[in-house]
């Protein structure tokens, strides 16, 4: 590996744990402010299918499927008292692991996929939530800074066990 490509896969793990201390600090403005303008964020529905046949998502039906309009509405709308789904805010915990680059070029555009556990409570419940899938992420190098302009999560469950997705992965 080259000492170019060594520095930017540590630049894209420290972009990524501070994206992660964002959401899990509930500053969402900070957050949003990572993301690119034509930003696509989604999470294809998981399906079952028989031995090893791959994908094992689906391709044109998603949990959300975002765009840059939208994500201003959710962060917008986590403001209000009218996010009924997040008062009291939960309280997560994103570990972010295995981040490789697999595109890079300086200065306009990376790929990276990496794995993400969030472990999210809620309140007084005793009960938890852990969510863990991969992301394949798209980077746009624009004003100086590395933007966000794609996200798929690919989760490992098939059926979601948590209340409500009102987290973003």
């Amino acid at each position: 590996m080259s000492m170019e490509k060594m520095l930017a896969t540590y630049e894209f793990e420290q972009w990524l744990y501070r994206e992660a201390k964002f959401l899990d600090d509930i500053d969402f403005d900070g957050w949003f402010n990572l993301l690119h303008p034509n930003i696509a964020y989604q999470m294809p529905v998981r399906v079952n299918k028989e031995g090893v046949e791959r994908p094992d998502y689906s391709l044109n039906m998603f949990a959300f499927d975002d765009d840059y309009e939208l994500l201003k509405i959710r962060v917008d709308r986590l403001k209000t008292d009218y996010a009924w789904a997040e008062i009291p805010p939960s309280r997560t915990r994103r570990s972010v692991n295995n981040v490789q680059l697999l595109e890079f070029t300086p200065n306009e555009k990376a790929v990276v996929n990496s794995y993400l556990t969030i472990y999210r409570s809620r309140s007084t419940d005793i009960h938890h939530d852990l969510i863990s899938g991969e992301r394949h992420d798209e980077f746009t190098y624009i004003d100086g800074e590395w933007k966000l302009s794609k996200r798929e999560f690919i989760i490992d469950q098939t059926t979601i066990n948590t209340r409500n997705l009102a987290i973003f992965v």
